[in-house]
C-alpha cells in the first residue's frame, strides 16, 4: 500500500482575473473553483486515476478540513486518514490572468504534541511491502526533528519512504534517509548549496546526492522536462512545451504516475514517461485530470540516457 502525508492541506481557491492584477482596487474575477489540496493529497489524486489504492494521512481541523475529507468520499481508490487537530485548515489563494498566477498560501493551524504522537502512532503497523511518500510543508509545531522521528518508524518497519518536501537541510534529508526525492532545480540548489544549477549541470548535481543517504533522484525541469538518477542510470525526459495553463500540481502528479506505474510492475523509463506525461496533463488544465489526459500527452514523451 501507498501511504501519502499531507502536514499542512489546504483548500486551493482558484479564480480567473477578468483584467490585470489592480492593487488597492477591487479586481473581478470568474470561473471560480475550490479544490482539497496539499501535495500529498494531491499524489493520492493522480495515483486514484492511475488506478492505484493508497492512504492519505493528512492533518485536518475545522469547516475547512470538513471539506477537504468530504472531497474525497466517492473516491474508491482513495482512503483518507484524517488527524483532527484545533484550528481550520487554511485556504490558498490562486489567482490566475494573462497566463500567470497570483498565489497566496496560508500559514495554518499549530499542532500539539499530542498531535506529533497520533501521526507516529499511525504508522508504528505499516509492513515492508509499503511506502509512505511525505510531500509538502509542515504545519507549525512539526520540524525536522519530527521529520527525522518519523523517518525513524518507516524505516524500523521496513517501509520505503519517499520525500518531496522544499525546505529540509541538507542534514536532515541524509538523517531520513529516504529510496526517492522529488525536487525541482531551485529546491536542488538549496539542497546542495549552489545557486549556479541549470539544464546543463544538473545531472552532475544528481550524482552529488545519489548514494550519499539517497538512492534516487527525481527532478522535475517544468517545460525542460526531467531528469532522474539512481546510481546505475541516469535518464532525461523531454517534451514537447505545453500551454501552461496551471502548476499548481504538477510536479505531484509527475511523482504520482512515476511511483504508481512502477507500482504496476513498468521499468523507470516508461514509469518516467508517464510521470512527464501526467505532470503536462495537470499543467495543460484547472479540473482534474484523468486517464484521456494522461494517454493524451504519453506519446509525446521522450527518454533517452545521459552519459556519465
Amino acid at each position: 500500500m501507498i501511504y501519502t502525508v499531507t502536514l499542512n492541506p489546504a483548500i486551493d481557491y482558484f479564480i480567473t482575473l477578468k483584467d490585470e492584477l489592480m492593487v488597492d482596487e477591487v479586481n473581478r474575477g470568474t470561473g471560480e473553483l475550490f479544490k482539497a489540496g496539499g501535495k500529498g493529497l494531491n499524489v493520492s489524486k493522480t495515483l486514484s486515476v492511475l488506478g492505484v489504492s493508497s492512504k492519505a494521512v493528512a492533518l485536518l481541523g475545522g469547516f475547512t478540513g470538513t471539506f477537504i475529507r468530504d472531497e474525497f468520499k466517492e473516491d474508491e481508490n482513495i482512503s483518507i486518514v484524517p488527524v483532527w487537530i484545533e484550528g481550520n485548515n487554511r485556504i490558498n489563494l490562486k489567482a490566475m490572468y494573462d497566463h500567470k498566477a497570483l498565489c497566496i498560501n496560508g500559514t495554518g493551524p499549530s499542532v500539539t504534541q499530542a498531535d506529533r504522537k497520533q501521526i507516529l502512532d499511525l504508522f508504528s503497523a505499516i509492513g515492508a511491502e509499503d511506502k509512505v511518500v511525505i510531500s509538502g510543508s509542515m504545519m507549525p509545531g512539526l520540524d525536522e526533528a519530527f521529520l527525522a522521528e518519523l523517518s525513524d518508524v518507516i524505516h524500523g518497519r521496513g517501509a520505503g519512504l519517499v520525500i518531496d518536501m522544499e525546505t529540509l537541510s541538507p542534514g536532515t534529508l541524509m538523517r531520513c534517509a529516504p529510496e526517492l526525492i522529488k525536487p525541482n532545480l531551485y529546491e536542488l540548489g538549496l539542497i546542495l548549496g549552489r545557486d549556479d544549477l541549470d539544464v546543463d549541470n544538473a545531472a552532475e548535481a544528481l550524482d552529488e546526492l545519489v548514494g550519499s543517504g539517497i538512492s534516487a533522484v527525481l527532478l522535475s525541469l517544468g517545460r525542460d522536462g526531467a531528469m532522474y538518477a539512481d546510481g546505475r542510470e541516469r535518464l532525461r525526459l523531454t517534451h514537447p512545451d505545453t500551454v501552461l495553463v496551471n502548476k499548481v500540481g504538477a510536479g505531484d502528479a509527475m511523482l504520482a504516475a512515476f511511483l504508481g506505474t512502477k507500482e504496476k510492475g513498468m521499468d523507470v523509463r516508461q514509469a518516467l514517461k508517464y510521470g512527464g506525461a501526467a505532470g503536462n496533463a495537470t499543467a495543460s488544465k484547472l479540473a482534474d485530470i484523468t486517464t484521456e489526459d494522461i494517454g493524451r500527452f504519453l506519446p509525446l514523451m521522450k527518454v533517452v540516457d545521459m552519459q556519465k
